[in-house]
């Protein structure tokens, strides 16, 4: 947040078209340099996801009692209510990233979890009963044969590889992992939904109550907190003064931050549909960066397998239109039009 007031006021004539497409690019670099961040970490400190998960709720308490204390004094909505999606939140953040230290490689994660929207869309179907247009349920099909073919992808490069059947298991697990944080995020979007309904929407404060009442829940891994900060401090120093892993550590949780607010502030500028687009190429940015950077394996399956998921998440969020789509078929000449009719030329 204070980045972003800082931004508003060093630029003051910056034509009011021209911010949030720097905000744009802000966020494109930010959120790139987070997952960057966080692989680099992992693949140092393997069991530092947790201390990571802690170290980002962390920051947006202290953020949020510093610039918002209303929130504990006053808030909008009662605390108990809060609760439910704190639980939900707090699992979810912490398997998500928990996955990443049982062999879960990051293009893997970036792959499933561009299926969020779907994951939410599924959850809205159970819990609400909402009813979608046939385009929703195809995106829905793309995605689950996306996610399922990665996920097979990754299993025969485990196998081929020689990994025994315990590192098979650890794989299987981080997957569970992985796809438990997926859907337990789609259903907080779910509950907070429902929560903005009866009380009204305040964002910030659902932000900082699902932070500040999950901080409580790091108790339970209060060991492995302990031994990653001895871990970091014990990292070769930076110019002789500061252990690295620190360094490293700041600067994502601080980037993230960044991250964060600045799809908030696209969102008050752009239409979702916009903000979709961003988080995309964000997303596959991330997905190249992880794979040059880091050297992850990637194969031809991998990247049909991402090619349905990114394909399926645009046909949901309506980047892609199937009715764009048969119109490009007509001008190709492989569809007819008659009257509200559409053959299919056969014969081409």
């Amino acid at each position: 947040t204070t980045l972003l007031y800082t931004i508003k006021f060093e630029f003051p004539v910056m034509e009011k078209q021209m911010k949030p497409i720097f905000v744009m690019f802000v966020t494109l670099f930010s959120c790139c340099g987070s997952v960057i961040l966080l692989e680099k970490l992992v693949k140092d400190f393997p069991d530092c996801t947790v201390f990571l998960t802690f170290a980002s709720f962390l920051y947006i308490v202290c953020q949020g009692i510093m610039f918002n204390p209303r929130f504990l004094l006053a808030p909008n909505i009662p605390v108990v209510n809060y609760v439910k999606i704190t639980i939900l939140f707090f699992v979810s953040n912490v398997c998500n990233n928990l996955a990443l230290s049982y062999d879960v490689d990051m293009p893997t994660l970036v792959v499933i979890r561009s299926g969020s929207l779907v994951a939410n869309m599924l959850v809205s179907l159970v819990t609400f009963r909402r009813h979608y247009p046939t385009s929703k349920y195809i995106s829905v099909a793309m995605v689950t044969a996306g996610v399922l073919l990665s996920t097979a992808a990754t299993a025969q490069l485990k196998t081929e590889g020689g990994g025994d059947g315990a590192d098979l298991g650890r794989w299987a697990f981080g997957m569970l992992l992985l796809l438990v944080g997926l859907f337990g995020s789609a259903t907080t979007g779910v509950f907070q939904e429902k929560l903005f309904t009866n009380f009204g929407k305040h964002p910030k404060e659902a932000l900082f109550y699902s932070h500040f009442l999950g901080i409580f829940g790091f108790l339970i891994s209060y060991q492995n907190i302990a031994k990653s900060v001895v871990d970091f401090s014990l990292s070769p120093a930076l110019f002789g003064v500061v252990p690295s892993a620190w360094v490293t550590c700041v600067a994502y949780v601080g980037i993230l931050n960044v991250c964060m607010q600045s799809i908030y502030y696209l969102l008050s500028e752009w239409s979702s549909l916009a903000v979709t687009l961003v988080t995309t190429i964000r997303k596959f940015l991330s997905l190249i960066l992880s794979i040059y950077l880091f050297g992850n394996p990637f194969t031809l399956q991998h990247w049909l397998a991402a090619g349905l998921v990114f394909t399926g998440s645009a046909i949901y969020t309506e980047l892609i239109q199937l009715r764009s789509i048969k119109q490009f078929f007509v001008r190709l000449g492989l569809v007819e039009l008659q009257g509200e009719q559409e053959k299919v030329i056969t014969d081409c």
